[in-house]
């Protein structure tokens, strides 16, 4: 066995192992939760410049709302329907009940689940929707988390 290659391969190895990113899953989960926080306000302060800062832009991202008609396949998609709600909404308010926060092992993908509380006013008339499910996956890129997938449910009675 030649072993003038065996010391320069080894120390290859141990290299390209310590440039191994390493993540500590409690701050991965801080920084999707602050995410999913300032998701939220978005919508509540209707600013679609901070939504899209946190939303992945792909052509093929595909997200559900809480109606029927709700199902988006772009970012465009998406955002044209949340500007026209904005413009019907006069208020709201998204009270998180339950937020799920979980991260790969690899620390580049992350999913949440939360159960939510909205209050709306449309018109000058207040709307109660109790336990939406808001259930999303976000991936790192460029070191920041995005949004990449989003749902919406109301439950049914």
């Amino acid at each position: 066995m030649n072993t003038k290659y065996l010391l320069p391969a080894f120390a290859a190895i141990l290299l390209a192992c310590s440039c191994r990113q390493n993540t500590d899953p409690k701050t991965e989960q801080s920084a999707v939760t602050k995410t999913v926080s300032e998701f939220y306000r978005s919508f509540e302060e209707e600013d679609i410049n901070l939504m899209s800062e946190l939303m992945a832009h792909d052509e093929s991202m595909l997200s559900f709302g809480t109606s029927i008609a709700d199902l988006h396949n772009s970012w465009a998609e998406w955002k044209e329907n949340h500007i026209a709600q904005f413009e019907a909404i006069d208020e709201a308010n998204i009270n998180s009940k339950n937020l799920h926060v979980y991260v790969s092992q690899t620390g580049s993908v992350a999913w949440f689940a939360d159960v939510t509380d909205w209050t709306l006013v449309v018109q000058k008339e207040t709307v109660q929707m109790n336990d939406i499910r808001i259930t999303g996956v976000l991936e790192k890129r460029d070191n920041i988390w995005k949004i990449v997938q989003i749902h919406a449910s109301v439950p049914q009675p």
